[in-house]
């Protein structure tokens, strides 16, 4: 009896150890003495979306805040190394099945950490038939104080931020921000 309780101590433990471990080095991707000191800068929720502007995945157009205006937008910052992104991505896909024709969906990559064959697999794997916005140079991940992958953004017509998850998304908020902002 002594040992299987230690076994599963030992399991319990290392279980715990691994989840902290990847919730820290996910979360401290990308941060910055400039990015945390600016947090108080970043998007906040009630207040406009920031401009962008950026090339589209497999095309030479580019999409900026001026194309999105009068429109609900979802934008989702993400990388094809992500593991979390890579667990939300079928729900996510699901729901531009859903809300697609009501809502303008953006998945941002941020190409400065990824590569091109890399997010094109994603997209092909994942069903991505909505706009991949590529921010190369990584400026609008910064802009936006993105310390962590995926990071969503709920948008409403007039541009105002209705909503931002940092982190993986649950079927639940995603449908219900959707839902939201689609009306």
């Amino acid at each position: 009896m002594l040992k299987k309780r230690l076994k599963w101590s030992v399991i319990g433990l290392v279980l715990v150890g691994s989840i902290a471990f990847t919730a820290w080095s996910g979360s401290h991707r990308n941060v910055t003495a400039t990015s945390i000191k600016n947090l108080s800068a970043a998007p906040q929720i009630g207040y406009r979306l920031p401009p962008f502007s950026m090339q589209l995945l497999g095309s030479q157009q580019t999409i900026s805040t001026k194309d999105i205006v009068g429109k609900p937008v979802f934008v989702n910052f993400w990388t094809s190394w992500c593991t979390y992104c890579r667990l939300e991505a079928p729900d996510i896909a699901k729901a531009y099945k859903k809300y697609g024709n009501k809502v303008m969906f953006l998945s941002i990559n941020v190409t400065s950490q990824d590569s091109i064959p890399a997010v094109q697999a994603f997209v092909q794997q994942f069903g991505v038939t909505w706009r991949v916005p590529l921010d190369t140079t990584g400026k609008v991940a910064q802009k936006y104080q993105i310390v962590a992958f995926p990071t969503s953004f709920f948008v409403t017509r007039s541009g105002i931020i209705e909503d931002k998850v940092v982190g993986s998304l649950s079927k639940g908020t995603l449908n219900a921000d959707l839902e939201a902002i689609s009306k």
